[in-house]
């Protein structure tokens, strides 16, 4: 777990968003490999091995959106949809595309790389980490650059919405309902491409003057 991308952790649990606290046993050029986080709010403690954080144990009777049959686009084209030519701030590749993340590091100067339910041939560090999570995504709202799901359910389509910053790019399947904070940009017979789009402001009350 690459300590950057720590700050954005979030408890799954139901109550208000809060940082967590890192307890690092072992580290290896800046990512943690073994350790804990713990939530300040709720006490929760979430074991880190082999650099995958397991949030399943905070929410025991959610379960993960069942992943679509995907045709994985190739890694140079999963960069292009989700924007990845510099490396600031991280994305989330959740499901089957985390198989793509290594080649997405050799390819371009990606950013750091957050894989959620990771493929287990996929070794965590230089640039990878991982976690596993149920149906709540464990990420701070409007946190990662990007995602790209493997899941046509409309509530992780919304999960992924919700994660990723004003502006960012996400990838589902083609059959999967698009947000409605989202932007539609681009669609093949497999995925659709999208960009965040801001959060509407809250009304403004107008008062009218009079003489």
């Amino acid at each position: 777990m690459f300590v950057e991308i720590v700050d954005a952790l979030r408890c799954p649990r139901p109550h208000e968003e809060s940082w967590l606290v890192l307890a690092a046993r072992r580290t290896e050029d800046r990512h943690v490999l073994e350790g804990t986080l713990g939530c300040p709010v709720c006490r929760a403690a979430f074991p880190i091995h082999d650099g995958i954080v397991d949030f399943t144990a905070a929410a025991p009777r959610e379960r993960a959106a069942a992943p679509a049959v995907v045709d994985l686009a190739p890694a140079e084209h999963l960069a292009a949809m989700l924007d990845l030519g510099d490396a600031r701030g991280f994305a989330l590749l959740i499901g089957a595309w985390g198989t793509r993340a290594d080649e997405l590091l050799e390819l371009i100067d990606a950013p750091p790389l957050l894989l959620v339910e990771p493929p287990a041939r996929v070794t965590m560090g230089h640039g990878l980490s991982g976690v596993r999570a149920g149906a709540t995504l464990p990420v701070a709202t409007g946190a990662a650059r990007g995602v790209a799901t493997d899941s046509a359910d409309p509530a992780r389509v919304a999960e992924a919405a919700r994660v990723t910053r004003v502006g960012g790019r996400i990838v589902a399947p083609a059959d999967s309902p698009v947000p409605h904070d989202v932007r539609e940009l681009a669609r093949d017979a497999a995925v659709w491409v999208g960009e965040r789009l801001p959060l509407p402001s809250a009304p403004v009350t107008l008062h009218v003057r009079r003489g």
